[in-house]
């Protein structure tokens, strides 16, 4: 009966391990960057990636503008 237990925990911890791994589509994606955002905005999540590129934009914007004033702060010191 011990034997029997054994070898049945044996077998569950081996399939439970087994199920931790990698997806599949992890392991053989392919796509390019962009056509896995094009599938994002064709999903139903579509909205939701519009609204994080725009927020990305407005980042940038910000730290574009930050960096010219950094600059401008670095040149009216220099005088």
């Amino acid at each position: 009966m011990r034997k029997l237990l054994a070898l049945s925990m044996a077998v569950i911890l081996i399939g439970a391990s087994s199920a931790c791994g990698p997806s599949q589509t992890d392991r053989g994606d392919s796509r390019t960057e962009a056509e896995r955002q094009q599938a994002a905005r064709d999903s139903a999540f579509g909205s939701m990636v519009e609204v994080m590129d725009r927020a990305r934009g407005v980042e940038q914007l910000q730290l574009n503008r930050q960096s010219e004033l950094d600059e401008a702060l670095e040149n009216s010191e220099g005088r």
